[in-house]
């Protein structure tokens, strides 16, 4: 397989983001990267619908998002279940923008996820996503995310279960890190994905050991991509026009996946499309607009209040600027003051 042509996700099929045939070829590929306790349905409506192109009709800078995970144990989870992680099952499995979201998947027995996914494509998924790249402990510690790394043959059988649990127009990908503690096994592991029937992987350019701490190996996920056939689509530290185009130098790659980077510029994928028209809305606007979507669909003041934390907590990390309007709202715990000291 490493003496193959890498191919694009131009190629593959489906094409993630793609609703027809004739959508524009607008040269690299963007998703929106699941973030658990972050990017719910309401953060990928806003975003999705932020980012549409305003001299275009139905052209978005988002080509397809990927959902917080649905951890799988030892049986299948429920429709309930999976309509709680990804509302948009109920509407074609896209967001009102129209931008396809892949449900994701985590969990180390291949017969539930298969039997999972299966249920999720008869409820109308866009695709399925299988992550084996989250990080947490507490994860990791039963079976799940990166912990699949240590032993590539699983992750192939995992990936291979749902592969033929579900139509072959379904996309199935798989999400890893560059290894467990080295960077060493990425070419293994990529080859594995692809072996068990990846329409394409998405590579984190850390181990699962450096969590989000060192700047991401983008040369780890080059080699990643040149040991397959299938599209390759990297992941980290993608936080301006500039990052991404060193990562598409270094890496090969054409096709990226953002998540850190859009929490302090929701309107980023519009800004690496180089798309004009529309001014970028302050965060603080941002996450007005967030809150209030929230709101109306009836969740608790105090649900609210602390992913409007989380979110501006993360944002502040990545962008100091941020850390003023962070600190005048983390200690409060009402909505009325958060909305207000946001609307300051």
């Amino acid at each position: 397989m490493g003496g193959s042509e890498p191919r694009e996700l131009e190629d593959s099929v489906p094409a993630p983001g793609h609703a027809s045939g004739d959508a524009p070829d607008r040269g690299v590929r963007l998703a929106l990267a699941p973030m658990d306790g972050v990017t719910d349905w309401a953060f990928r409506d806003l975003l999705t619908r932020l980012s549409r192109d305003p001299q275009r009709t139905g052209a978005n800078a988002i080509d397809w998002c990927v959902s917080e995970f649905v951890r799988i144990n030892e049986r299948p989870v429920s429709a309930k279940v999976l309509r709680r992680a990804c509302p948009e099952l109920d509407d074609g499995g896209r967001t009102r923008a129209g931008v396809p979201v892949h449900l994701q998947l985590l969990g180390g027995q291949p017969e539930p996820i298969a039997e999972t996914a299966r249920l999720a494509a008869d409820l109308g998924a866009s695709g399925i996503d299988l992550n084996f790249g989250c990080p947490a402990k507490t994860v990791n510690r039963h079976d799940g995310g990166a912990s699949l790394l240590r032993d590539p043959a699983r992750l192939e059988r995992i990936v291979g279960a749902v592969r033929r649990a579900v139509d072959p127009a379904l996309a199935v990908s798989a999400k890893i890190r560059t290894g467990w503690d080295d960077h060493g096994s990425v070419q293994r592991l990529a080859r594995a994905a692809e072996a068990g029937g990846a329409s394409w992987l998405t590579v984190h350019g850390r181990t699962r050991a450096e969590g989000y701490g060192p700047a991401a190996n983008w040369e780890a996920v080059g080699e990643a991509r040149a040991a397959v056939a299938i599209p390759v689509v990297a992941n980290g530290d993608l936080n301006s026009p500039l990052a991404l185009a060193r990562c598409r130098t270094v890496s090969g790659c054409e096709s990226f996946m953002l998540g850190r980077g859009a929490m302090a510029r929701p309107q980023i994928f519009v800004e690496l499309r180089g798309w004009s028209g529309t001014a970028p809305l302050p965060l603080a606007e941002v996450l007005l607009r967030h809150a209030e979507l929230l709101v109306a669909h009836r969740a608790a003041d105090g649900f609210v209040v602390r992913r409007t934390k989380q979110w501006l907590c993360l944002a502040a990390r990545i962008d100091a600027r941020l850390r003023p309007l962070f600190e005048s709202i983390k200690r409060l715990q009402e909505l009325e003051p958060c909305l207000q000291a946001l609307s300051t």
